[in-house]
């Protein structure tokens, strides 16, 4: 058993990390009846994080012979309620306690949110000198640089965020996932759709490009919110 102060540093590590709070500590053996498929590949994600993770000061020889899952992702999808969430917070938990490696948590919406508010207080520090602004700006780029070059990502609700005719959230995604998969920067994707309609929703270039960075999981069943 844990004690109180063990307590204390792990809320800390999860709060840092932006898990949602009903997750803080749960990691994938406290998932239940999770279909033997989905356990599989999720258990051989963990079992090969090094595989997939490449740490910014690795040498030629700490690179792994097979680099066919550098960068490799999980791309989690389903129907509202079949545990994707709780299934990516569940990994970032058992990947920072098995590795100890930094692990973070994000609505891809608030990612492009934040963004936006960056470019914002950044023109309006430019234009007026503003010091809340400045520190917004500062702020914000802390955050956007920890969802690019964090170990590992979770980037949540793919799909939900607003989408414009400018297709700056497609145009986003595409950079952000193209990116930590090109410098072995593995990202977790949740999302409610099926993997042969991201054209619809993004382009046909991020559709392709999905299989190379991610591997499929389907999430099956019933809506666990409903009981």
């Amino acid at each position: 058993m844990q004690t109180a102060e063990q307590t204390r540093d792990e809320s800390l590590v999860w709060r840092t990390a932006r898990i949602p709070v009903k997750h803080w500590g749960h990691g994938v053996d406290a998932i239940d009846q999770m279909h033997p498929d989905v356990q599989a590949t999720i258990e051989r994600f963990i079992a090969t994080w090094r595989q997939r993770y490449i740490p910014l000061d690795a040498t030629m020889a700490q690179l792994p012979e097979d680099r066919s899952l550098v960068g490799k992702g999980l791309l989690l999808f389903g129907n509202a309620g079949t545990g994707k969430t709780t299934t990516a917070s569940a990994i970032l938990t058992t990947i920072r306690r098995a590795y100890g490696a930094v692990v973070f948590f994000v609505p891809f919406a608030d990612y492009v949110q934040a963004l936006i508010d960056h470019r914002n207080m950044r023109d309006l520090y430019q234009a007026t000198g503003d010091e809340f602004a400045r520190e917004k700006f500062l702020a914000l780029q802390k955050l956007l640089d920890k969802v690019l070059t964090c170990p590992l990502v979770v980037l949540d609700d793919m799909g939900k965020e607003h989408h414009t005719s400018s297709g700056f959230a497609a145009d986003v995604f595409d950079a952000l996932i193209r990116g930590r998969h090109r410098n072995g920067r593995p990202t977790i994707l949740t999302s409610n759709n099926k993997p042969g309609d991201w054209d619809k929703v993004y382009n046909a270039s991020m559709q392709s490009f999905l299989t190379e960075a991610c591997e499929v999981v389907a999430m099956a069943g019933r809506d666990h919110r409903r009981g």
